[in-house]
């Protein structure tokens, strides 16, 4: 499967029988060839043709011949094993020119430019090099490739989609969705580690693009770095303030309640954590932000010893995000620990257990949910629902290695 989706995705590149009429790529092709030794020099050599190769397409965009020196970047790159900037090179190959008949870059390239990559990571570049951007404007081909690398999240191409942004933003300065794009930045720098960068970006968006509609948000997103990434708490809740402050009517207003809670929390100052999570949920409604905040406000009730309010909470979460499986599983499954763990109560136990199964009885735990449940059951000296309840999962679940425990309580029980 792996290997056909490979082949599609690369049916329309491979490397290029080199024909640049620009006097400069030609040259650059001739300079090319003067060596190929993979010699440390060689590979210093191509290094320096890729990055003037770079200055030339950073000096030329919109001309035809981007997309041979693009294909010469790549190969220059390969040459000097500088495998991350090769792959960049080639995703830009494939952004910009998506129809294009005559590129010929061997699958081998390709592959050589992930190597760096592991299993996981491999598959999603192959991935977003499937992507379509045949009905798109240059701009927007430029803006949607930055926007799926980001989203792929492939850490070892940070520096080449770094150097992508900056030559974007330069040679475009008055495009009207930088400020999207600098927040978008901000991300990238964030999820690669470089937080101050990621907090710079931030408030560029803030102080610098007057029309913005992110401004609270941009303030926002530079605090959960601080109060997030580098721990200083101070700072982020100076910020979080601000943005109360200036943007009091803001939609980033529950979001920055329920991350000034998360921080009480971690400072185990649980009163005002459970203060402001409730002034999250207040302002977040039903949307699916406000679930954390939920869940939030019921570990703390724990951590205060308020098991029956956490319980009656998580219950609470699952009810008002029923529609979603994955939130109205995961809520009243804490709850039936709750239950368990610190209420002692099989009962409440087995009432969060049984709901999860009327709802969604082929959800992917349904084999653990119905075991707990007929062992919650067996507590209360239901047996003989215990026992149909284990009966149901040997049936449905035959194979699962809790159909073999069930099958162990059942010989207890008919004993």
């Amino acid at each position: 499967m792996k290997k056909t989706i490979f082949t599609a995705v690369l049916c329309g590149l491979c490397l290029p029988v080199f024909a640049a009429e620009d006097a400069t790529l030609s040259f650059y092709q001739k300079q090319s060839l003067m060596k190929g030794d993979s010699s440390r020099e060689d590979r210093a050599f191509a290094s320096a043709l890729a990055r003037d190769t770079g200055l030339w397409i950073a000096a030329h965009e919109g001309n035809a011949e981007v997309k041979t020196a693009l294909l010469m970047q790549a190969d220059y790159y390969l040459r000097a094993r500088e495998e991350a900037k090769a792959l960049v090179a080639l995703y830009q190959v494939r952004f910009y020119y998506p129809s294009a008949q005559d590129l010929t870059l061997l699958s081998s390239n390709v592959e050589q430019a992930m190597e760096g990559l592991d299993r996981s990571q491999k598959a999603q570049a192959l991935k977003l090099l499937a992507t379509d951007t045949s009905a798109l404007t240059e701009k927007q081909k430029q803006t949607v490739l930055l926007e799926t690398l980001v989203k792929g999240k492939l850490n070892k191409i940070y520096e080449p989609v770094c150097d992508l942004f900056e030559r974007f933003f330069v040679a475009n300065p008055d495009y009207a969705d930088n400020d999207k794009l600098t927040l978008l930045y901000g991300d990238w720098h964030r999820q690669n580690g470089n937080y101050h960068a990621a907090v710079l970006e931030y408030k560029k968006v803030n102080e610098l693009f007057a029309q913005t509609p992110y401004k609270a948000a941009s303030l926002r997103m530079a605090a959960d770095v601080y109060g997030g990434d580098l721990k200083d708490y101070e700072t982020a809740v100076a910020i979080y303030n601000q943005v109360l402050k200036q943007y009091p009517d803001s939609a980033e207003k529950g979001i920055v309640y329920k991350h000034l809670a998360v921080m009480e929390e971690n400072r185990k100052d649980y009163g005002a954590a459970l203060a402001y999570y409730q002034r999250a949920i207040t302002e977040l409604g039903a949307k699916p932000a406000a679930y954390e905040a939920w869940t939030g406000k019921a570990d703390v009730l724990i951590k205060n010893k308020e098991y029956q309010a956490a319980y009656d909470t998580q219950v609470k979460a699952a009810e008002l995000f029923a529609s979603n499986e994955e939130k109205y599983v995961s809520a009243l499954t804490a709850a039936a620990e709750t239950a368990n763990r610190r209420l002692k109560d099989p009962a409440q136990q087995a009432a969060a257990l049984d709901k999860i199964l009327l709802v969604y009885p082929q959800t992917r735990t349904a084999p653990e949910v119905m075991y707990d449940l007929g062992y919650a059951l067996e507590k209360q000296g239901k047996n003989s629902q215990a026992v149909a309840t284990y009966k149901r999962l040997i049936i449905n679940y035959p194979t699962d290695h809790y159909a073999s425990r069930a099958q162990g309580r059942i010989s207890r029980l008919e004993k």
